[in-house]
C-alpha cells in the first residue's frame, strides 16, 4: 500500500484488514492535503470506497502525456498537471495506491500517451551510476516495449539530502510541481 492521503490510508487499512484480518495500526508519516476530485472540493477517497491499485485523478482534454505518482507526492503531481493545463500542455494523472499494480494498467499506456510518462515517488529511484530502482524501474520495465519517452522524479542519492522536513527533501530532489511540469514539457517536446 502507498496511500496518497489520510483518506486513502484508511481505505488501504480497511482493505488490508479485510484480506489479512487481525489488528492493524496505521500511523500517517506526513501531513498531506486531502485530495479532491477534478474541478470540485469533493474528497477523492471516501471511507466506503473499495481499494483500487490505481486511481485516475486528472483527465484533461488532449492529454498526450501522463504523470504516474506513488504515495505522498501525488498532490504535487496533481498540482503539476493543473499548472500545465493553462499553458496548453495537457497531462493526465494517475495515483498508484498499492502493489501489485492492476495487470492491465500499463497495457496501452505508452500508445495512449505518446508525449511521455513521468513517474513520481519519494522513494529511492537510483541514478545513472546505480541504475533505476523502485517504482521508476518497474514502470520503465512495463513501458519498455511501447518506446514511449519516460522520465523519473524521485530520490537519487539520500546520502546528500537535508533531513529536517520531507518538503526540504522533496525540493532537494526536484519532487516539486515545477520540476514535474518541466519533465512533462521536455518529454512532449
Amino acid at each position: 500500500y502507498a496511500p496518497a492521503d489520510a483518506r486513502a490510508a484508511f481505505i488501504a487499512v480497511k482493505d488490508a484488514a479485510a484480506g489479512y484480518g487481525a489488528h492493524i495500526v496505521a500511523i500517517p508519516r506526513d501531513n498531506l492535503p486531502i485530495l479532491t476530485k477534478q474541478g470540485t472540493d469533493e474528497p477523492l477517497f471516501k471511507a466506503a470506497d473499495d481499494f483500487e491499485s490505481v486511481t485516475q485523478v486528472r483527465a484533461n482534454d488532449g492529454a498526450k502525456a501522463a504523470i504516474v505518482s506513488v504515495g505522498a507526492p501525488s498532490y504535487v503531481a496533481i498540482e503539476a498537471a493543473d499548472k500545465l493545463q493553462p499553458e496548453g500542455t495537457a497531462a493526465d494523472v494517475y495515483i498508484v495506491n498499492g502493489f501489485p499494480v492492476a495487470d492491465d494498467f500499463f497495457d496501452g499506456l505508452g500508445e495512449k500517451y505518446p508525449g511521455g510518462v513521468v513517474t513520481v515517488e519519494d522513494g529511492l529511484i537510483g541514478d545513472r551510476n546505480s541504475g533505476v530502482r523502485g517504482f521508476a524501474a518497474y514502470a520503465a520495465t512495463r513501458l519498455y516495449d511501447s518506446h514511449v519517452p519516460i522520465s523519473h522524479v524521485g530520490i537519487c542519492n539520500p546520502a546528500v539530502a537535508p533531513s529536517e522536513h520531507f518538503h526540504l527533501v522533496w525540493e532537494h530532489f526536484g519532487i516539486t510541481a515545477d520540476n514535474i511540469a518541466s519533465q512533462v514539457k521536455l518529454l512532449a517536446g
